[in-house]
């Protein structure tokens, strides 16, 4: 019994792994899919858990931390709407994605508005929110779907 368990537990990592590393990454109800100021999507993230949603900002956090084996933490940054500084969100980014994420702007003047989709998620160990990013470009399908990449 104990057999089967463990090697229906390491099927279905090998299966979530697939699915998490691949180029294009297929969204579905994407005509459902919200998309936030960096401002607007940080003081709602626990009602957005679990979602997939489009996040609008200016530039990328210099800081890129490698915090597990496959993923690398950051930041992305917007103008704070009250006019004074700036907001950011803590990103996660899988590591074969780094290099795409790092051609992103790190110059806080910059005037172009980009925007990144991701999964909102919660790290249960330190218990804080993030975007888990999926790519930065869209490309909707015919059947409600979208593919997502960089």
């Amino acid at each position: 019994m104990k057999k089967i368990l463990l090697l229906s537990l390491v099927l279905s990592w090998s299966a979530a792994t697939t699915a998490l590393t691949a180029d294009t990454i297929t969204v579905k109800n994407w005509n459902g899919i919200q998309t936030y100021d960096v401002a607007d999507l940080k003081k709602n993230m626990e009602s957005q858990l679990r979602k997939v949603v489009g996040v609008r900002f200016t530039f990328r956090g210099k800081d890129i931390h490698h915090m597990k084996p496959n993923w690398y933490e950051s930041s992305i940054w917007a103008a704070n709407p009250g006019g004074k500084g700036f907001v950011d969100l803590r990103v996660m980014v899988a590591k074969k994605h780094l290099p795409m994420f790092k051609q992103i702007t790190t110059n806080a003047q910059s005037a172009e508005v980009l925007t990144a989709y991701g999964e909102v998620l919660r790290d249960s160990e330190s218990r804080f929110f993030f975007v888990r990013l999926l790519g930065t470009h869209a490309t909707p399908n015919p059947d409600g779907n979208a593919s997502v990449s960089w």
